[in-house]
């Protein structure tokens, strides 16, 4: 199974063009012949499937958004019959009509392979002793982990999240090596660590695979400092498949290496669609090309990243290289004239060793921090230099923030700030 897995990984240029460009144009009509949305989306569009021939004429397809799935609630964009849907996932931050996502037995078993991939690369094998923390229900989070854990016959402790106390004591009685998490449900567990008398860096922890937020490199840093652990970025969305389909961090840990063979990826200005350069900043478009149920086309994912590189990686990857996510397109804030995200204020907060936090946004700008008040003129300084503005900056005494076990809220907007 590992030398399958291995392949998909090391596959050369070569080999990536040619299995996506067949899959590119096999499910394109496979969409337009199964699914009656995507017939008539493509004629309102005036796409003639039959010239769809390359992969470069994706961008001659429409685009689908969060607002189509919704409105194709509960199985309207269904591709096969019921009969052959294994189980279902909800889209996570979605309001209203819920986002379901369906799963036939190929796709799971598509999941548990990206899965697999990120396994390999972090060298997580049937010795760990493996927590998962993510939920196990209609979200996503929890499953693809235990999936691929399963596979490789390792130790798996499907905790879920909260009862952080009693997250430790598993990590301590049975031996945790490595932890799935959202990404700053460690700093919880350090926190509450100290409380219980617990030294982390005691506990046989080696590795963690973090994601469903976006997180800064400085608390990358942060964490790997508290737990002397080592840890990977790990994508991916409910829409695609679920958490680790898309792509993940190789060893060298230089942006996140996206599946080539299964999805299309692009960058695009959010405001006009057109595609970017490679380097410049804009929203994750994606193309699912070896989902059965419900394969999305041009996927309006409402990530924010750029295309990294396209050479091989040093790791030997081919698959292009994009950059890890910074936020999402509803988190941008612009402020008199600039515009950043929740990450940029914590890349600098964390530098200072702050990680917890919030960012207030009315009539201007506020970020409350935990951390000594003489912090803030070197914090201001430093907000000012890089982004440009100066926010009203808020010292608070350690403990006076909410606490989040699963995804933290970052950034709250106010219809006044006081």
């Amino acid at each position: 199974m590992m030398s399958t897995i291995r392949e998909g990984i090391y596959m050369s240029r070569k080999e990536i063009e040619a299995i996506k460009e067949k899959r590119f144009r096999s499910i394109v009509r496979y969409a337009f012949w199964r699914c009656p949305f995507y017939r008539r989306k493509f004629k309102e569009a005036g796409v003639d499937v039959d010239k769809i021939r390359r992969v470069e004429d994706v961008e001659k397809l429409p685009f689908t958004t969060k607002q189509d799935l919704r409105n194709a609630y509960p199985l309207k964009m269904l591709c096969v019959p019921k009969e052959e849907v294994v189980r279902i996932q909800m889209s996570g931050g979605t309001t209203g009509q819920p986002v379901i996502v369906p799963y036939t037995r190929h796709d799971v078993e598509q999941w548990k392979e990206m899965m697999l991939r990120a396994f390999y690369l972090a060298e997580i094998t049937s010795k760990d002793v493996i927590q998962i923390t993510p939920a196990f229900g209609l979200w996503n989070g929890g499953f693809g982990f235990h999936f691929a854990a399963d596979a490789i016959n390792a130790f798996i402790i499907p905790i879920g999240p909260g009862n952080t106390r009693t997250q430790l004591r598993f990590m301590k009685d049975f031996g945790t090596t490595v932890l799935c998490a959202t990404a700053s449900y460690p700093l919880r567990l350090a926190e509450v660590a100290e409380e219980m008398g617990i030294d982390v860096k005691s506990l046989p922890l080696q590795k963690m695979l973090l994601g469903a937020e976006p997180w800064s490199d400085e608390m990358r840093k942060r964490i790997e400092e508290i737990f002397e652990v080592r840890t990977y970025d790990i994508p991916g969305l409910t829409e695609m498949g679920g958490v680790g389909t898309v792509g993940f961090e190789c060893p060298d840990r230089n942006g996140l290496h996206m599946w080539e063979d299964n999805y299309i990826v692009e960058i695009i200005d959010p405001e006009t669609g057109e595609v970017v350069d490679d380097g410049k900043e804009g929203e994750v478009v994606y193309t699912s090309l070896n989902r059965e149920a419900m394969p999305l086309i041009r996927y309006r994912s409402g990530e924010v990243s750029a295309i990294a590189y396209r050479d091989m990686c040093e790791c030997g990857i081919e698959h292009l290289t994009m950059k890890r996510i910074k936020g999402r397109t509803d988190d941008m804030i612009i402020y008199k004239g600039v515009k950043f995200y929740p990450s940029d204020i914590e890349e600098i907060l964390a530098g200072y060793r702050i990680v917890h936090y919030k960012i207030e946004v009315g009539n201007g700008i506020r970020v409350v921090f935990e951390g000594d008040e003489s912090l803030v003129p070197a914090i201001e300084r430093d907000i000012k230099e890089f982004l440009g503005f100066k926010p009203k900056l808020v010292a608070v005494p350690y403990g006076s923030l909410e606490r989040f076990e699963g995804k933290a809220k970052r950034l709250i907007r106010l219809d006044e700030v006081v």
